[in-house]
């Protein structure tokens, strides 16, 4: 099936209604649909052969595959070396009806006749198709812990549903084309919202709010964690006066989905289509992720995911990049969905080893630009039909799909159209763990800070306690160096901290100490049962405490730039403090006092804080340790006035200062992440 028009998910049903009067008007000239294959002999059927074989492909875009293939044979019972192409797509038909050996022999014989320059990776994903057929002989059988439900009333009709997304865990949004069906007018995809009651599903009706249009196809809904925003997606023609897709945002504000947005370039082109989003969060920086489905240039073939990270502070989204080869492939992928609890992406693809045929669900541990290898869902998540759309909730035990398999509700034959199926994991989903973190105390250290610093520092008892230490949890491999960020904590104030872990898994939990002597914890869940709790050792550091330094950083009045005398300053004093938390971020604070208003002083404390940071940098500091903030006259040591209203001139020169603070702690970045 033609990607763009799969994925986009918004043409198909105007498509599949086109083709089937193109379907009866030609068997009304031609052939029945169970005719046996033309003689090659006779002339007027030979003449034939281009509609047989738009017939055939007119089947195969419907997913009817039983007639695809039927056509597909007469196609190339006249004419193999013609339509060489007829033999790729009846190998694909034959997997969705999981006749792997005749797919293998179609796919053989592809190779064989094809000779077109290969610019769709026709020849490379024949190979692919063919070892998966082979693969999917001697597939695992179906996992009988994972219950699938077809949601036949509640939320299935005749026509199409798809892109389920939980909003929590009673409540998820979902697309749905509804056709009238006494009037002649095409239906318009639309967003709508469905319910628990009663442990059943059932829709709600239309989404509330500006979401939907009825000049648009709107569809691939999906919220943020906070509930303040959906993005999703609409299809428009372009320019050119091509159907393309793009995504909106929407903000939720009283009590309704206010009117959308498109999102800027570089996410939304003219020229490319850009859908069905989705939402992520890099650990390591903090940062909102988008990952987005496009057939923009760049990618690995036909529709990829991409991902663009979006900073808050300036609304700004990051030129998008494509995920790696561990991810896209040479075929198709779509309907990306983030898992931020477990650092999960889960996608569809049609060109990745290890499909049992049409769309599979697989999924990738990872962020950014770094991932493992996908694997593929399990039966019966997946089938030899379409299977995409995955969803999971918070629970990590229930989710939903949508799929064409047998059995769904449809229009003309029993594969066609999309359902939404939800699925139960009757099984361990998370083994759970627990570490504690207790202070060792490195006394000289202590003493070290007070006597250059004089900040009067006390000694922690020893062995004790250590609350608010940031813990890490890394998925590692028992062979290898990669390592992927999936979980961050702090210690609470008994100094624990827990994670939920998967089985059979090796990971890796570092006790983090601005850089300093910090804690490495392998751990493993091979052979651990969900009854188990994992007792993580106690991990003991000389925890080295956050802590304010007040310097007297001189400028000019009204100005900013550094003195020479600051400069000294900030070599002996500041510089030290960067190896001593060899990790450390340290926050550069400046105050004034209180002359001139608020405002002018805000801007010029901050100036004279970013003047400390140039000076830093220059000096060799990386950037990522430093932060610039600019107080102004709001937070004052001491008094600038006498009790009586005359000028304080020594509480002045004391609000007129420079902090440093140590107010966090850099992670290692890799080279493919932010």
């Amino acid at each position: 099936m033609d990607g763009r028009k799969m994925i986009n998910g918004f043409l198909y049903y105007f498509r599949l209604k086109s083709i089937l009067l193109f379907i009866f008007l030609l068997h009304s000239t031609c052939m029945p649909a169970a005719a046996s294959a033309p003689d090659p002999k006779d002339k007027d059927k030979s003449k034939d052969i281009k509609l047989l074989y738009r017939l055939a492909n007119n089947y195969f875009e419907t997913r009817d595959y039983e007639k695809a293939g039927q056509y597909f044979d007469s196609v190339i019972n006249i004419s193999p070396v013609k339509f060489p192409l007829a033999f790729y797509h009846k190998g694909i038909a034959c997997m969705n009806l999981q006749k792997y050996d005749a797919a293998k022999e179609s796919f053989t014989k592809f190779k064989k006749y094809y000779r077109i320059n290969d610019r769709y990776n026709y020849k490379k994903l024949a190979v692919i198709y063919t070892v998966n057929s082979e693969w999917a002989k001697a597939a695992a059988d179906t996992n009988g812990n994972i219950i699938i439900t077809h949601q036949v009333n509640g939320l299935n009709h005749s026509d199409i549903d798809f892109s389920p997304s939980p909003v929590d865990e009673n409540t998820i949004i979902y697309g749905a084309a509804l056709n009238d069906y006494s009037t002649h007018i095409n239906s318009i995809r639309q967003i709508y919202k469905a319910e628990k009651i009663d442990g059943k599903w059932q829709s709600a009706g239309l989404l509330e709010g500006l979401v939907n249009n009825p000049d648009f196809n709107t569809g691939n809904a999906v919220i943020s964690d906070d509930g303040v925003n959906m993005y999703f997606t609409r299809s428009l023609k372009n320019w050119q006066d091509e159907y393309i897709s793009e995504i909106f945002v929407s903000h939720y504000e009283g009590d309704q989905w206010q009117a959308p947005q498109k999102l800027p370039y570089p996410i939304n082109r003219e020229d490319f289509t850009a859908t069905q989003p989705a939402i992520g969060r890099n650990l390591r920086t903090g940062k909102d992720i988008l990952y987005f489905v496009s057939d923009r240039p760049g990618g690995r073939g036909g529709m990829d995911i991409w991902y663009s990270q979006y900073d808050k502070k300036t609304d700004i989204y990051n030129n998008p990049v494509s995920l790696s080869n561990k991810v896209n492939s040479m075929g198709n992928e779509c309907s990306p969905f983030y898992d931020i609890s477990t650092q999960t992406l889960y996608f569809s693809s049609t060109g990745r080893k290890n499909g049992l045929g049409g769309y599979d669900i697989y999924k990738s541990t990872g962020s950014a630009g770094k991932w493992t290898d996908a694997v593929p869902m399990p039966k019966p998540l997946n089938s030899s039909f379409d299977d995409y759309y995955f969803s999971i909730m918070k629970s990590n035990r229930e989710g939903f799909f949508s799929s064409n398999r047998p059995g769904s509700l449809t229009l003309s034959n029993g594969t066609c159209c999309d359902d939404i199926y939800s699925f139960y994991i009757n099984e361990c989903v998370k083994i759970y763990s627990w570490g504690t973190v207790r202070n060792t105390v490195n006394y000289d250290f202590y003493d070290n800070l007070n006597e250059k610093y004089h900040l009067g520092l006390k000694y922690p008892e020893r062995n004790s306690l250590i609350p608010d230490v940031p813990v890490e949890l890394y998925l590692t491999y028992e062979k290898g160096n990669d390592e992927f960020l999936i979980g961050r904590t702090t210690t609470d104030i008994n100094g624990n901290y827990s994670f939920g872990l998967e089985t059979d898994k090796y990971y890796k939990v570092l006790v983090k100490n601005y850089g300093y002597m910090e804690k490495r914890v392998p751990l493993n869940t091979h052979g651990i049962f969900c009854s188990d709790t994992i007792d993580i050792e106690t991990s003991f550091i000389a925890y080295l405490p956050k802590i304010t330094i007040q310097l007297n950083i001189y400028y000019d009045f009204d100005k900013y730039k550094l003195s020479d005398s600051a400069s000294q300053v900030i070599d002996s004093m500041v510089m030290p403090l960067f190896d001593i938390f060899p990790n450390g971020i340290v926050e550069i604070g400046s105050h004034t006092d209180n002359k001139g208003t608020d405002e002018y002083n805000i801007v010029l404390s901050q100036k004279r804080s970013e003047s400390v940071v140039n000076y830093l940098i220059s000096k060799g500091i990386s950037p990522e340790r430093l932060v610039a903030k600019g107080y102004g006259m709001r937070n004052p040591i001491a008094p600038n006035t006498n009790r009586d209203g005359s000028d304080n001139p020594e509480g002045r020169q004391l609000n007129r200062r420079t902090e440093f603070r140590i107010v966090g702690e850099v992670s290692k970045f890799y080279k493919d992440e932010y």
